[in-house]
Order: C-alpha cells, then sequence, then structure tokens
C-alpha cells in the first residue's frame, strides 16, 4: 500500500477559537485539510486545500508537527495557518464537496463530535499546548 500524504490546516480566531467543518457524510467535525496530490509540497497544499474547502485565502502557515500513522498509512502534516478575518467562508467551490457549515468552535465543545478521534488528532494537541 502507498503512503498517503495529508496537509491539515489548524486556524484560530481572535477568542482561540479552532475553524472546523461539519462534515456532510457523518456528521462529524473536522478541520480544512486534505490528501495532496502526488509531487506537491505540503505547503502549497494545505494552502490549496484551505482555498477549496472554505475559500479562504492563507497568508501564513507554519509547519508545527509531522507524523505517520501507521494504520492508515499516512504521513500527516499539521500547519497552523494565519487567515485574514475579514475573509468570507464560502465553501461553494470545494470539488469534494465533503463540509457545507463552517464554523469558528471551542475545541472543548465538540471532543465527542471528532471525525479524528481526541488520542489521535495532533492538530488539537497542537491547539491545546499553544
Amino acid at each position: 500500500m502507498k503512503t498517503k500524504r495529508v496537509a491539515v490546516a489548524i486556524i484560530r480566531d481572535e477568542n482561540d477559537n479552532v475553524l472546523f467543518g461539519m462534515r456532510n457524510d457523518n456528521g462529524l467535525y473536522t478541520n480544512p485539510g486534505g490528501h495532496l496530490h502526488e509531487g506537491e509540497d505540503p505547503y502549497e497544499g494545505v494552502l490549496r486545500e484551505l482555498k477549496e474547502e472554505t475559500g479562504l485565502t492563507g497568508n501564513d502557515a507554519k509547519l508545527v508537527r509531522v507524523g505517520f500513522k501507521e494504520k492508515k498509512k499516512m504521513l500527516v502534516y499539521i500547519f497552523d495557518v494565519k487567515v485574514d478575518k475579514n475573509q468570507k467562508i464560502d465553501p461553494s467551490n470545494d470539488p469534494d464537496k465533503e463540509c457545507d457549515i463552517w464554523a469558528y468552535l471551542d475545541p472543548n465543545d465538540i471532543v465527542d463530535q471528532l471525525h479524528v478521534e481526541i488520542n489521535e488528532n495532533w492538530g488539537l494537541e497542537y491547539w491545546c499546548n499553544n
């Protein structure tokens, strides 16, 4: 099985809430991100996924964690991404139509409603520690 590569964006608002989308397939919350194209740079990929899924343009992305999930044969890149708060979220151009609803939420309020369970959620681990 070939290793999949995934880039995930952690985006916080001024109240330290995190941007989550409610997945259309299972009703669970996820961060912007997704599979990288063959040969795609993770930095470029996370900004592309952010734009596709939310319509937001990231103006700064800092790599904060890289890890391998053995069960899924997946290499995961976690980025802390800054966006201009004056932008409007618009998921209408997402080719996957993964999430129609995006909102800044306190992760403590949805810990049992996450697409990636808390014990494997490196993005929220980063959020907790920063």
